[in-house]
């Protein structure tokens, strides 16, 4: 195996250059398998999965499934690399499974909310939201979608491309138009990064100012995403951090214009209130934000005690071999 980029790994992940979150957490499993498998040193797969871990902090399916992995490999700890491994292998195809399924899931269960005739509006790409928009249309209904550009990043062109590729009507957006065609618009469906245990959805920044102009629209804003992204930790008071885009390429555009001074800030993610959703929905069914912490509770228990991530790949770190 040739000798893996941890860096660009990190950055690939980090920057937003994998545009949706469950791509992102694929890749990053596939990676961590390969570190193991390259290195055959458990503490190498730890070191490298906190950094992983690090360079998304809004990724709740990241960590969660970070966790089950290295809870795998903890309680295998003193079977040999290669059973380790092949242990490690199998789970990341259960949870790559399991992703899939709740993104089938989820949008059949969300492709009910639509009616034929309805104006759509949507943000960044997402696997969730994409899937449920296709079931749409081999259901018949005739649909018009607006797709916002989703800076910094653009995902929305590659969104709109898939989507008129499915033979939709689509129409792209700047992202500061969205107040301006929000009164044409019938629902928003949202994609997730992470759902905290109030109810509050951390996704693609720009999010909020769509949920916020669908409210005084009176439009219902939904949701769609995985019971693996619901965040335990934000019930015990662990906020997420919000990483930024690189800045690069507009600091550049300032200093030709001799703007030295000027300050620049390009956040990924932002949080949209519980009280601007409508309903999150979920492989498991519709669920109010109000009722999310009782979906954490069913996930983890109460008061909910998974394992600490952190103090997981801590011990790996320390395991010699």
């Amino acid at each position: 195996m040739s000798k893996i980029d941890y860096s660009e790994v990190i950055e690939s992940i980090r920057s937003g250059r994998i545009h949706s979150s469950s791509e992102v957490v694929i890749f990053a499993l596939n990676k961590m398998v390969d570190v193991l498998e390259s290195e055959k040193k458990l503490s190498s797969f730890a070191n490298f999965a906190l950094k992983v871990v690090k360079s998304r902090p809004t990724s709740a399916l990241l960590v969660n499934a970070t966790r089950e992995l290295a809870q795998v490999i903890l309680k295998n700890k003193e079977s040999s690399i290669e059973e380790i491994l092949e242990l490690s292998r199998r789970k990341v195809e259960e949870l790559k499974g399991r992703i899939h399924d709740s993104v089938e899931s989820s949008a059949a269960i969300a492709e009910k909310r639509i009616e034929s005739g309805d104006t759509l509006l949507t943000t960044s790409y997402s696997i969730f939201v994409k899937r449920t928009l296709e079931n749409a249309v081999k259901k018949g209904k005739d649909l018009k979608v607006v797709v916002t550009e989703s800076r910094p990043g653009s995902e929305g062109f590659r969104m709109a491309s898939e989507l008129v590729s499915l033979g939709l009507d689509v129409t792209l957006i700047v992202d500061s138009a969205v107040r301006f065609v929000m009164k044409n618009v019938d629902k928003v469906f949202l994609s997730s990064e992470s759902v905290t245990a109030n109810g509050a959805n951390v996704t693609k920044v720009g999010s909020s100012q769509i949920a916020l102009a669908a409210h005084e629209a009176r439009v219902r804003v939904f949701v769609v995403t995985s019971t693996l992204k619901f965040s335990p930790e934000t019930l015990v008071g662990e906020l997420v951090e919000i990483p930024e885009a690189d800045t690069s390429e507009m600091r550049e555009m300032l200093l030709k214009k001799g703007l030295d001074k000027v300050k620049i800030r390009a956040p990924l993610f932002d949080v949209t209130p519980p009280e601007y959703i409508d309903a999150i929905i979920t492989e498991k069914g519709l669920v109010a934000p109000s009722f999310a912490i009782m979906t954490v509770r069913d996930l983890y228990g109460w008061p909910p005690k998974p394992p600490l991530l952190e103090e997981t790949l801590m011990e790996l770190a320390r395991v010699d071999r």
